[in-house]
């Protein structure tokens, strides 16, 4: 089993659930970041926040921080949860047995600070799982904030990497529950993160 794999597809395809299924009480021990949406009472789309991957667990208890903001009239960005909190998690990652990276190749590839450190952690030697964003849903955040070509060049430049790369395997899932998609994601936990 390679030590990277990185689950891709639309959006709704079940991704993340089948990551956090095939993780179970592991994700206490790791390291990296999960995004979670956030909707209000009416199941409206409040935004989107940044918090450690260990907070996938139950979210309880941790800080979150708002990058993408629909309360609003305008969605609006926060650069600044990736420049700075961002940017930490990656660095912290290195302390723990693996990293999950929920998920990679949104507006953040702009910022030249979470660039490098993500260049550092995918160099390591860490075992990684995550959520890589795919062609569909970066030309949607494209389009929504009026994002340049230099962002469609950096997200096509990383998922071009990881698919060249000889130690990742990048996953389309299908459909929720998708099968080959879960057992893939269990084996990879049974080999790389601690029960």
């Amino acid at each position: 089993m390679k030590k990277r794999l990185f689950l891709t597809g639309p959006s709704g395809a079940g991704k993340t659930t089948i990551i956090r299924q095939a993780l179970g009480p592991s994700l206490a021990y790791a390291g990296g970041f999960v995004t979670e949406r956030v909707l209000d009472e009416q199941g409206k789309l409040l935004g989107f926040d940044l918090l450690p991957a260990a907070a996938a667990l139950s979210g309880q208890g941790f800080q979150r921080w708002r990058f993408l903001d629909y309360s609003g009239p305008q969605p609006s960005k926060d650069n600044e949860v990736f420049r700075s909190q961002g940017v930490r998690l990656l660095q912290e990652a290195e302390y723990y047995p693996f990293v999950l990276l929920d998920e990679i190749g949104g507006f953040e590839m702009l910022i030249p600070q979470f660039r490098n450190a993500l260049a550092e952690l995918l160099n390591s030697d860490l075992p990684i799982i995550g959520v890589l964003k795919g062609p569909e849903n970066a030309a949607a955040i494209k389009s929504r904030f009026g994002l340049g070509d230099k962002f469609t060049m950096l997200t096509d430049n990383l998922r071009t990497v990881l698919g060249r790369d000889e130690d990742t395997v990048v996953l389309k899932v299908k459909s929720p529950g998708d099968p080959v998609a879960s057992r893939i994601a269990k084996a990879w936990t049974e080999e790389y993160a601690p029960k």
